[in-house]
């Protein structure tokens, strides 16, 4: 594999996911912009999906790509296998998730009862996410690496049309609550489209078939779990923020003696104003996003010597570029959403009236945890490479541990920056474990993951180079 081609091919890919997916964002800010309630509750019910999947996948998407780079089986029993799974498996969470959100929350209090049209597209999306991720993941094992970047561009490019055809389906009245439907049934069909693809794709390689082969299937759970157990750890600690602010912040309202309709208001506007925060602040992550999986692959057929040579290389490149962007960000939040605000046919005042004091604060907190983060995700793909997984998941529960615990601490008083504040140091707290366990398993200096070299330039110079020369030769 050419590694260096496909860093080139998936960097941009991924730089027009990240314009389609904030194309998509900025949409939603438009919509919801004077009713910042319904931004947050959008913003909640889109990623109760992604939650549900990551908790259902079992590990193996990862276990898939590494038992296939191993040489331990085919591609067409791993995916024979993880096409059994998704649908079995996949259907039994998406029923258990529906009977706990409309049968059992109710019966702890009333007050949580749901729309069932906003509960089930959300279960039903989980097998077909399922379906997705196993069947592409097979397309990465094989090193299909163009037709499994084609698939998150369609994924990103899928859910925008979808959700504005259920919006107006729904009606075109925010305060009715449309929006959010419109977000889960946009995303169901959505995933549908993308799994129909996938499918679709994975066929040149293999079969479309279902069928259970235990010896996989026994030795993908066993080195599964502790990937879909970091995997889902990852996704908790970047989304359950969202959760964990709404219902930390709706009880203090409440316990303070406000109305449970205004508190819970008051809440998802705190949702709505850290949502927008995560958004930008997250931006930063988009170099090691693009290269996660790819370079997971690398070090999978590497040499122990091979990937210690690599891994630091891509740390120090990724921290040091989320630092410029981190800057970038926080200069040019206000001149940009201001201006689309008024581009839109708004008042500048909706931004600088309603979100930019709130949301700026957060961001400025945020921020420092996501440039930190960045070398996390880029060891954590190294030693899970590497079989390492349970340094992953002691990560990834300091993590998760000090963010929870921060949050209870900070949200009652201090809201959205609470929330941010909370992930800040959570994510540093878990880089320096991640730094310190992967320098005593490698041999490595800590500060040769950080500390940018001279020679690194060369690297950001080749990978410059060859994206405008592909991108020359696209327009010629």
């Amino acid at each position: 594999m050419n590694f260096r081609r496909w860093v080139v091919f998936t960097f941009l890919i991924h730089v027009f996911v990240v314009l389609v997916d904030k194309g998509g964002g900025l949409v939603l800010y438009l919509l919801t912009a004077s009713q910042q309630a319904q931004h947050g509750k959008s913003g909640i019910a889109a990623s109760l999906p992604f939650i549900l999947g990551a908790v259902a996948n079992l590990g193996l998407a990862t276990a898939l790509v590494y038992l296939v780079r191993r040489g331990r089986f085919t591609p067409q029993v791993c995916f024979e296998t993880g096409m059994a799974v998704a649908i079995v498996w996949g259907g039994f969470v998406a029923a258990l998730s529906a009977g706990f959100l409309l049968v059992v929350l109710p019966w702890i209090d009333p007050a949580w009862a749901l729309d069932p049209w906003l509960v089930w597209p959300i279960c039903a999306a989980v097998p077909l996410l399922l379906v997705a991720s196993y069947a592409n993941s097979t397309q990465l094992a094989t090193e299909r690496v163009q037709d499994y970047g084609l698939v998150h561009l369609a994924t990103s490019i899928g859910f925008l049309p979808l959700f504005f055809g259920c919006f107006f389906l729904f009606g075109s009245s925010v305060k009715d609550g449309d929006v959010p439907l419109g977000v889960v049934w946009g995303r169901l069909l959505s995933t549908l489209v993308v799994a129909v693809l996938t499918l679709w794709l994975v066929r040149k390689v293999v079969a479309l078939r279902v069928r259970v082969h235990r010896e996989f299937l026994g030795e993908a759970l066993r080195y599964g779990w502790k990937a879909n157990l970091t995997s889902t750890l990852t996704y908790l600690n970047h989304r359950i923020d969202l959760l964990v602010l709404f219902a930390v912040y709706f009880a203090t309202g409440k316990s303070n003696g406000v109305e449970e309709s205004m508190a819970e208001e008051q809440a998802y506007i705190q949702v709505a104003y850290y949502s927008m925060a995560v958004t930008w602040a997250e931006l930063v992550w988009h170099f090691p996003e693009a290269m996660r999986d790819l370079f997971f692959l690398k070090v999978a057929g590497s040499t122990h010597e091979e990937a210690r040579a690599m891994t630091p290389v891509l740390a120090r490149l990724g921290v040091t570029i989320s630092l410029v962007g981190a800057v970038a960000i926080l200069f040019l939040i206000d001149p940009i959403m201001g201006f689309i605000t008024t581009a839109a046919g708004k008042h500048e005042c909706v931004w600088y009236g309603g979100w930019s004091q709130p949301v700026g604060a957060a961001l400025l907190m945020l921020v420092p945890g996501t440039v930190a983060f960045t070398v996390s995700k880029i060891l954590q793909a190294d030693l899970a490479a590497r079989d390492q997984l349970q340094t992953c998941v002691n990560a990834q529960l300091v993590v998760f541990g000090t963010m929870i615990g921060l949050d209870l601490l900070w949200i009652p008083e201090y809201g959205a920056v609470g929330a941010a504040a909370a992930s800040t140091v959570a994510y540093v707290v878990g880089t320096l474990w991640t730094l310190v366990a992967y320098s005593r398993q490698t041999g490595t200096p800590t500060w040769r993951c950080l500390f940018v070299h001279p020679s690194d330039f060369r690297y950001i110079r080749e990978i410059a180079t060859a994206v405008v020369g592909k991108m020359r030769r696209k327009r010629e």
